[in-house]
């Protein structure tokens, strides 16, 4: 059965591969550059030591330039478009330079068909730009060609429809190789960014889970430690949870997880990490907020949550928590601070325990 992921769009896919798109290009720049010297004793070979030989290795020249500016440029391109825009002028400089050359060879000439078909094909697939801005370039590019033939001595109709069938096949294969390859690599990023959401997310409640709540509290505390900004950590329990499972059974545990969850985040800031932190237990991140900050929302929590029972197969269940806060002091880890939120709700479950305990007392007597 074929896994389906969700999509992801050009902006993520670009930005995610910048890295290894910076580093194709460069490398076929290099391979350019370094190419323009067997090209220019191509051109040395047809044209020997006449004018068009010298213009054409003054624009090799030119060209060998702007590939080794772009070479440096690129070092510090951090922007997908920007690298799109140097990438897309380069190609388009390189196939003006190779028409140049095509059409200063003798008019008996069709060998640089060849070499046509070939870049024809792989500029779609080394180019790591979107198909979209490439395909411009690339169908002026084949026009000229198609537009050059009426230049040259056509020894035979066949022969001109040969050119014409393998530069249009060539053109096409690399189109949708480079189409195949870069939907394959959406669907691999699709699949690596659902990954790590599934490994990073409780799949009940679809909030972070303890593993991620620990990765993302520990670089926050050490951020608000730096600063020297307040930092806070609430943990709550659910009362009774176990007991609501039997009477209401195992769905009915999800449908309160799931309810507390959306309640917890009308009561919180958007920028505030919550996860869920054990069977009926979640923590809260507070940053920037002070002991008197965190328990304004440790209060609001409570009465959110126990605003309003949940209805559950025509019944109603009511839902109680309690919260245990901690706020960053000097010489504070990301243990410690955990450790002293942890106390903090034993002693409020104990002191919410207590009244019970009375009431119990009071009619067994």
């Amino acid at each position: 059965m074929q896994n389906r992921y969700p999509d992801v769009n050009d902006e993520l896919y670009r930005l995610h591969y910048l890295k290894q798109d910076r580093a194709q290009s460069r490398k076929l720049i290099r391979v350019v550059m370094w190419a323009s010297f067997p090209l220019a004793y191509v051109d040395f070979s047809f044209l020997a030591t006449s004018t068009e030989f010298f213009i054409l290795l003054c624009l090799r020249a030119l060209l060998f330039a702007y590939s080794w500016y772009l070479l440096k440029a690129s070092l510090s391109t951090a922007n997908p478009q920007q690298l799109d825009r140097q990438i897309l002028r380069w190609s388009a400089a390189v196939l003006l330079m190779q028409f140049v050359s095509n059409a200063s060879l003798p008019r008996d000439y069709f060998g640089h068909y060849l070499v046509d078909a070939w870049l024809c094909m792989i500029y779609f697939v080394t180019l790591p730009l979107p198909l979209k801005s490439l395909r411009p370039a690339m169908f002026c590019y084949l026009i000229a060609l198609l537009a050059l033939l009426a230049y040259k001595v056509i020894p035979t109709f066949a022969y001109v429809t040969s050119v014409v069938v393998i530069l249009l096949a060539s053109t096409y294969t690399g189109h949708a190789t480079a189409a195949y390859l870069q939907r394959y690599r959406k669907k691999i990023l699709s699949a690596d960014l659902e990954l790590d959401r599934q490994e990073s997310t409780d799949p009940a409640t679809g909030v972070a889970n303890r593993r991620e709540f620990m990765r993302v509290s520990e670089t926050e505390l050490q951020r608000h430690v730096r600063f020297g900004k307040s930092l806070s950590m609430l943990i709550l329990d659910l009362n009774h949870f176990k007991q609501i499972q039997d009477d209401y059974g195992a769905p009915a545990g999800d449908v309160v997880l799931i309810e507390v969850t959306r309640r917890l985040k009308r009561a919180t800031r958007s920028y505030d990490c919550m996860a869920r932190y054990g069977t009926e237990e979640f923590s809260l991140l507070l940053p920037e907020a002070n002991a008197e900050d965190a328990h304004k929302v440790a209060n609001r929590i409570l009465s959110t949550i126990a605003a309003m029972p949940v209805a559950m197969a025509g019944q109603e269940i009511k839902i109680t928590a309690t919260v245990g806060v901690a706020t960053l002091q000097d010489g504070d880890t990301q243990d410690s601070l955990l450790q002293r939120a942890t106390a903090e709700l034993r002693n409020a479950k104990k002191l919410n325990l207590a009244p019970m305990m009375q009431q119990r007392a009071s009619m067994a007597a």
